[in-house]
């Protein structure tokens, strides 16, 4: 039968891109995409034994339209008996702040708050409902914009734990497995405002490129990218043998010789200097124009001469050698280290860390109720090592804010916070292990429970000058 094979096929796709057992978060805004996509997991869910956790992310941006899609998530969700997330995130200040466009906001803000539910539910992937009109769209704006063939690879099916099943799937088959299957859905207007420039390709470019050139354009486009993205794989990973080979890394560098990278062929020079660039943490977008002033600095051969780089990074070539710096990064820490073991604490109930700013008090308190009166309070059963250490930051740090709906790297805190540079490097904490539990003077850590056995307190009095210690 026709319409049990368009729904068979569906059902293969998610088979065969999420391997039986997976914890998956699915990303579902109430279009049909994703309404296919969550009802397909949900079919395949006892078969499969997949861990379901549908994600619907709020963006602040459509008002009561936005807030019915929600409300359309979660109850087709209560219906199905599967857990749903609705996490709200706020577009508009943020792409002010960053000097991005609402597209750009509204996807790195997304895609922040799914990771941090896949770490909340401790996750396997995120999946998402992108399609082959979808890697079309997303291939003709990266030629629009000049990328190079990472660019014009479009979407990877898996890519950084996020997978995409439907990348071989039209929108209209999607539609029609909706309608096989009586699904209701939501429709985005947002999605019709040519303000917009992927609607625009959507709306406007591919119509045009359908009538006037081929009418499978967008299987023809989605071809393209695949067939991009293995060449771009393999010229990847001869980049990365590459570096191995010939680039020294430190904490806050990347060096080769100029002599080696200028022998390699081009492409696999425009990977290295791109990725000495990346190893080292920066944020943005390293541009064409940026890698090529990169090489052009390798060759020309004037010791000495630098240029900036995205991320507080800049680029130096001395005495034929090339190195990629990372500038205002934490060298070794001034600040002293403290290290006291929970044991300790437990015992005394309460001890007294002598620290620059004042006397840190560490308490141990049972009780069912959340403790009152303290700058920060944490669960004594979560805290994941025997000591407790008060430090400067490192490499790896990881906190969960309170009132976050999940932990993230201390870096990307302090980026969303805003925190000056210079105050990030002066910036004490108490950790356990890598589990920051507390920023004194900025913020304390969050918890999953509100009530547990016992807790953890944290104070710290500060000292103005005169005082005795």
């Amino acid at each position: 039968m026709k319409e049990h094979r368009q729904i068979t096929e569906i059902l293969r796709q998610v088979q065969k891109n999420l391997p039986g057992g997976s914890k998956i978060i699915i990303a579902c805004s109430g279009g049909a995409d994703s309404l296919a996509l969550t009802d397909a997991l949900l079919l395949l869910r006892e078969k499969q034994r997949y861990q379901l956790v549908v994600c619907h992310i709020e963006h602040g941006l459509r008002g009561g339209e936005a807030l019915a899609d929600a409300g359309f998530v979660a109850e087709f969700c209560r219906v199905r008996q599967v857990a749903c997330e609705v996490l709200r995130v706020d577009v508009k200040p943020f792409a002010a702040a960053r000097k991005l466009s609402l597209e750009d906001a509204a996807r790195k803000l997304r895609y922040e708050a799914l990771f941090e539910c896949l770490e909340k539910y401790q996750s396997d992937c995120i999946v998402t409902a992108h399609h082959r009109d979808d890697q079309a769209e997303t291939l003709l704006l990266h030629l629009l914009r000049g990328s190079g063939t990472a660019g014009l690879s479009g979407m990877r099916s898996h890519n950084d734990r996020v997978v995409r099943p439907f990348l071989q799937v039209s929108r209209a088959a999607l539609e029609a497995y909706c309608a096989l299957r009586e699904l209701p859905y939501r429709t985005d207007s947002s999605n019709m405002d040519l303000h917009y420039t992927r609607n625009k390709v959507r709306h406007v470019l591919l119509p045009l490129l359908e009538q006037e050139f081929n009418l499978n354009v967008k299987q023809a486009l989605a071809q393209t990218a695949a067939s991009v993205a293995v060449d771009a794989a393999c010229l990847d990973a001869m980049a990365a043998e590459k570096f191995e080979q010939y680039v020294q890394q430190e904490d806050t560098s990347c060096c080769c010789e100029a002599a080696g990278l200028l022998a390699l062929p081009a492409a696999l020079q425009t990977r290295l200097v791109r990725l000495m660039w990346k190893k080292l943490g920066a944020e943005g977008l390293l541009t064409y124009q940026q890698t090529r002033q990169m090489l052009e600095l390798a060759s020309k051969g004037n010791s000495n001469k630098s240029i900036m780089l995205p991320g507080k990074t800049c680029a130096v070539y001395s005495y034929g050698r090339l190195t990629v710096t990372a500038l205002e990064r934490q060298a070794a820490a001034t600040e002293p280290g403290y290290a006291v073991s929970l044991a300790e604490v437990r015992q005394a109930g309460v001890l007294r860390l002598e620290l620059p700013q004042g006397i840190l008090r560490l308490g141990y308190l049972e009780g069912s109720a959340r403790p009152s009166g303290h700058a920060a309070a944490y669960p004594w059963h979560l805290l994941q090592c025997g000591q407790l250490e008060v430090r400067q930051r490192r490499e790896g740090d990881r906190f969960f804010p309170s009132g976050s709906p999940g932990s993230k790297k201390l870096k990307k805190y302090f980026n969303d916070e805003k925190v000056p540079p210079k105050q990030r490097e002066r910036q004490l904490l108490v950790a356990c292990g890598q589990q920051v539990l507390w920023l004194p003077g900025l913020r304390a850590a969050g918890w999953h429970e509100q009530d547990c056995a016992a807790w953890l307190t944290l104070d710290l009095e500060y000292l103005t000058p005169g005082d005795d210690k």
